[in-house]
């Protein structure tokens, strides 16, 4: 009896070890995984594209050259070479593939394809060499074919997405305006728990449609403007058009892009609504006017500073306060949003501050709101890891304050005390300065 016991523990042990290590060795699809997220796997391969050959950015440039330069200026041109993103990419606990799959969306711009993950385990991907690598277009990030070209079910051939119609391109065509306007949400409205320390929180979507807005992510980060959508020795009419700069929140990825922020559409979407020195007291409203989600959206460490400060005749600031505005996490062990008091869409916040110190000699009060999406906390220790990152960023994350923009003053406005008047900074003049600020 006792060796029948001894056999039959034998085998069970047998039987739920090799249970075991065939789960955690088995290739699980990455759908089962994941199902239903676009962001699991990158777009499927696509092959050239007629009347245009690879389809890259700089391949369609050739027609769209105006379209095509006002990318090479944007947030998405810049999302693989963004310092921060490949500092970020770099740590141990980022599963690469994943974060890989918004910031170079298309398989031609991957040189190894996920195929599946060994025992469903999203840091144990099994990869694969892509035959089809294009190192040109991976350079490119989030490059036009990201949103405007995809392939056929029947043909197998790539075409074009458009919005418009009524044109004659060289290269096939499909018009669906829905698409356009709700792809920016695969990546812009997904919240997503890992693991415990691992959370995507973007809900920019969702902030939207609580609106209640006929308005869509295209109406203001991609405003209208009129021209031809090719270049003008194809004579072709002008018509209505976007701008395809993909302005954000008026921080870029490198000090040389401030000054094309406003050309390309860039305004804040807080408004100074009031501001006031009455009985020894400052009051202080920003309405979020311009934004048809919350201020701040997005990254959740993305967050406005609002700064008073009061100066005498001799231009001391001889009294300075400082609020917030924004997301507070806790990262660590375990990701959890502690406050959220971002200002939505058609609200107010209000500040009000009742005692100033020495405000008899105060002659002016400045007032800055300033959005920041890089702390120097942050910074400081990504400079201390950079030895972590690939040799091709190194250099640049070590240099990340000087060659980085951490924050951008949005807003600037001077209350004169004496003629209780107020006058704002032109924004032209705030980016100005913000090109040569450097840190939070």
């Amino acid at each position: 009896m006792k060796q029948f016991f001894i056999l039959f523990l034998l085998i069970s042990v047998t039987i739920v070890t090799g249970y075991y290590l065939y789960e955690n060795r088995r290739e699980v699809p990455i759908e089962e995984v994941f199902p239903g997220k676009s962001w699991a796997k990158p777009i499927p391969s696509l092959p050239d594209l007629k009347g245009v050959g690879a389809p890259t950015a700089k391949n369609c440039g050739n027609c769209h050259t105006e379209i095509y330069e006002e990318w090479k200026l944007s947030t998405h041109a810049n999302a693989l070479s963004d310092v921060q993103f490949q500092s970020e990419l770099a740590k141990s606990s980022s599963p690469k593939w994943i974060c890989l799959n918004c910031h170079i969306p298309v398989q031609n711009q991957r040189e190894m394809v996920t195929t599946a993950l060994r025992g469903g385990n999203y840091f144990d991907p099994i990869e694969v060499p892509n035959p089809n690598f294009n190192p040109e277009m991976k350079e490119e990030a989030i490059t036009c074919a990201t949103c405007h070209v995809r392939v056929d079910k029947e043909s197998h051939q790539s075409y074009v997405i458009g919005g418009s119609g009524g044109t004659s391109p060289p290269h096939p065509v499909q018009i669906n305006r829905e698409f356009l306007k709700n792809r920016c949400n695969d990546c812009h409205n997904e919240t997503y728990t890992l693991n415990e320390s691992l959370v995507c929180s973007f809900q920019t979507g969702t902030e939207l449609k609580s609106t209640n807005t006929d308005k869509s992510c295209v109406s203001c980060h991609l405003p209208e403007v009129k021209r031809s959508f090719v270049k003008s020795s194809l004579h072709r009419p002008v018509r209505v058009a976007h701008k395809h700069g993909f302005i954000g929140g008026g921080v870029p990825k490198r000090f040389d892009l401030y000054k094309d922020q406003i050309r390309l559409g860039y305004k804040p979407g807080l408004v100074l609504s009031d501001f006031k020195w009455e009985n020894e007291k400052i009051l202080l409203q920003l309405q979020n006017q311009n934004a048809n989600h919350h201020v701040t959206s997005g990254d959740p460490e993305r967050f406005y500073r609002f700064v008073i400060e009061g100066i005498d005749q001799y231009g001391n600031v001889i009294y300075r306060n400082e609020s917030k505005v924004g997301q507070e996490w806790e990262w660590s062990p375990k990701a959890k949003k502690i406050s959220d008091l971002r200002i939505p869409n058609g609200e107010t916040f209000k500040w009000e501050l009742p005692s100033i110190p020495k405000s008899n000699l105060i002659t002016k009060f400045r007032f800055q709101a300033i959005h920041v999406r890089l702390k120097d906390i942050t910074s400081d220790y990504m400079i201390q890891s950079s030895n972590a990152v690939p040799e091709t960023y190194r250099n640049k994350v070590k240099q990340i304050k000087e060659i980085y923009p951490h924050s951008s003053i949005v807003i600037e406005s001077i209350y004169d005390v004496k003629s209780k008047s107020r006058k704002d900074t032109p924004l032209e003049s705030l980016f100005k300065r913000n090109e040569k600020r450097r840190g939070e």
